[in-house]
Formats: C-alpha cells, structure tokens, sequence
C-alpha cells in the first residue's frame, strides 16, 4: 500500500461520518491539504517520508471524533420556520375543503370532491417539497434560458388555440385543461433568476436588452387577459432588477409602464367589481369573531372553494380563524424575505427574491378580491385555495426555498472546527 494511501483511508474513514455528501468534495480538499502540509513540516525536521506522514495523521486526531464533529458543523439543516406555516396554512386549507364537501349546504361542490382530491394534491405536494428540499437548486441555472424560451413558447401557444373557461385563458394538452398564465409566474422567477444574477444594468446596451427579455412574457400574459397574473409578473420583474442592482430609476419606469396596459384593462372590470364587492360584503357582514355557521349559499357565485375561500373562511369559522390563517401567510413571506438577505449566492438570492414576490403580490391580490376591493379574481390564496397546478407549484417553490436555505453559506469555504493538534 502506497504511504499517501493512508491520507486517503483517512479521509474516507472521516467523511463516513458526515452526512451531508454536498460538503465531501470541500473537506476532502481542505483535509487532504492540512495532512501533505503537516507530512512536510514534518520531513523538513528530518523524520522519514513514513515516519511524517504517522506523525501527521497523529496531529490531525482520530477520524472518528474529527468526523463527527464536522458532521455537527456541516449539518444540512431544515428551515423549520419556513416549514410549519407551509403546513399548518395547508392543513387549514385541507379542513376547509373537509367542510365543503361534507358539511356545506353548497351541494354543487360534493360532484367535484374537494377533499378527496385536496387531499391528495397536498400529499403529493409535501413530497414533492421534501424531494426539492434534497435537491440542488443550483443546478437549475445552466437551464435558466430553456425554461424562459419553453415558458414563451407555451404563451404562444396559449395566445393562439388556448380556450377560454369562465373567461381565464387555458391550454389543452388533451388529457387535461391547464391555466396556464397561473404558473407563468413562479417559471419566469426561474428563468429570470438564472439570466440577471449577473447582470450589468449600467451597460445600456444590455439595459434595454434586460427590458425587453423582461416585456415579452409580459406582453403575452397581458394578451390573453389574465390580468391577475400579469400583475404578479409585473411585480417579480421590479423585484428581479432591483435585486440584480439596476437603478431605482430603471425599476420603477420599467414597473409603472408595464403597469399601464393591465391597469387601463381593469378598468372595463367595474361590472364585475360590483358583483363581487356585493357578495363579500354581505358574507362579511353576516361573520362573527369566533364564526356563524358552516353553511355557503350556492346562489351567491361559484368560486367559493377557489377565489372566494378567504371569505368562506371568515363567515364560517370566524374572524379569528381568518385572521390567524393570514399571519401564518404573512410570517412565510416575511420569513423568505429575511431568508433572502442571509443567501451567499447571488443566484440563489435572485431565485428566493423572486418568489417572495410571486407570493406577496397573489396574497395581496387575493386579499383585496376576498374583502372586496379588488375585481380581480382567478387569484388563488397560497397554501389554501382548491387546485392542483398552483398548489403543487406553490409546494414546489416552498421546497426550493428550503434548498436554498440550506446552502445559503455555498459560497464560502468549507472550514474546519478541529484544526491539526499539537505535537
């Protein structure tokens, strides 16, 4: 057996004990410099090429007790702050939808089994998070441009044959119908995050190109009617530029002349307004702190189990149910956001930045339509509104958020906590 072999069964032995192999690579690297620098202070004293590399695996300290120290050190940890409002806001939702099949007077919702089938998009959903939470989300950069060419190309597509259900835009794939401006969004923070995490928004050239790569989708959303998610896309494009330090002149010109098509469009919303405002005010005005009944009236609009789960919410179990529902909400984006600040990568702040405001901007909206401010609808409330599309992207963004987490230091060293030991 080669003398160096004994450096490698060492660091074998040690990296057994690690658990986390994403950081075998860096402590592989730094270990095996430590030991060939103590072989050779060791040969310059005189000692023989085997006698050094004795006395150097002596001064680094048993395998075992190094190894599982960096073990604690370099632990892949879980953002347990971001996890429980995800699920505790899903299983709220998963309840609400127990009561709608079961025990709401709104018999038009027992055809579609809600629960049945909540139930089995969150199961799916929170093993789609856990997988992604394993996952390294940096590979998704290399492929950054594939998803905004593919995400441009279903637009299209959507734009040219899509059909239109109660007014939103969806696209046939044959064996189903999918909304697919909903998730337009959540792909874009994808694409975009990959695209500008280097790029240089002083360089006028690549200023107006930024621009115009940012407009297209945009363009497209806006075309189909999907005001809602227009909207959304609008508010991750300002949080993109100005989190890949573009000037705040660029962003907010950029934001507010996006703005005005949609803006203008919404407009010509006021009938439905009047619609909505009339139904959330009087189920709003019927609720009590605690909760009234667990009834819903069919008559009043169709949507309840979707855009209107937020009003079902108050005037069934109460203002105090509703309420605690929006804080877990508001603590998951305020949460992400502060997540953001402490990420290394700057791809990887990119990429959590953007889905902060994927999930602030449909909060709000979703909000505003559920207290009656706001004619948008087609604005699912995260974690809790009925669907698969948006719930299992919302699960999956939960996941990628949890991944970054993880590797929020990957930029820096990996450093060791038991340096080589004293003679």
């Amino acid at each position: 057996m080669g003398l160096d072999n004994k450096f490698e069964m060492y660091i074998r032995d040690l990296c057994k004990r690690i658990k986390n192999k994403e950081v075998h690579a860096h402590i592989t690297m730094e270990i095996n410099d430590h030991l060939h620098t103590l072989k050779e202070e060791a040969m310059s004293t005189g000692l023989s090429e085997e006698e050094a590399i004795d006395q150097a695996l002596a001064r680094m300290g048993d395998a075992g007790v190094l190894g599982k120290q960096l073990n604690k050190t370099h632990k892949a940890p879980m953002d347990v702050k971001t996890l429980l409002p995800v699920l505790t806001v899903s299983l709220f939702g998963l309840l609400v939808m127990y009561y709608l099949q079961f025990h709401s007077s709104f018999t038009e919702l027992q055809e579609l089994k809600v629960f049945d089938k909540s139930l089995g998009f969150y199961l799916l959903g929170v093993a789609l998070m856990l997988s992604i939470f394993m996952f390294d989300y940096r590979i998704l950069m290399k492929y950054s441009k594939y998803f905004y060419a593919a995400t441009i190309f279903i637009l299209l597509l959507t734009v040219l044959i899509g059909v239109r259900v109660d007014d939103v835009p969806f696209l046939n794939v044959g064996f189903a119908h999918v909304n697919f401006t909903e998730i337009t969004p959540f792909l874009l923070v994808i694409a975009f995050a990959g695209i500008f995490h280097s790029w240089d928004w002083k360089d006028n050239r690549k200023s107006w190109l930024g621009i115009g790569i940012m407009s297209m989708p945009i363009l497209l959303i806006g075309t189909t009617g999907a005001f809602a998610a227009t909207i959304i896309s609008i508010i991750v494009c300002a949080a993109i530029m100005h989190t890949s330090r573009s000037s705040l002149k660029q962003t907010i010109t950029f934001a507010v002349v996006a703005a005005i098509w949609p803006t203008w469009n919404l407009l010509f919303l006021s009938h439905r307004y009047s619609i909505v405002s009339s139904y959330t005010d009087l189920k709003i005005g019927e609720a009590y702190f605690i909760g009234s009944a667990l009834q819903v009236t069919p008559s009043f609009i169709s949507e309840v189990h979707t855009d209107f789960i937020l009003t079902y919410i108050i005037y069934s179990f109460g203002w105090l149910a509703a309420i605690t529902a929006l804080a877990l909400v508001i603590f998951f984006i305020y949460r992400i956001s502060i997540t953001a600040k402490s990420v290394n990568s700057p791809y990887g702040k990119l990429l959590i930045t953007g889905l902060a405001g994927v999930f602030s901007a449909q909060f709000i909206l979703s909000l505003l339509t559920n207290l009656g401010l706001s004619p948008l609808t087609g604005v699912p409330v995260p974690f809790m509104s009925y669907g698969g599309s948006h719930l299992l992207l919302e699960m999956i963004s939960a996941g990628l958020i949890l991944s970054i987490y993880r590797r929020r230091k990957s930029k820096k060293s990996v450093s060791l906590t038991h340096g080589p030991q004293g003679n």
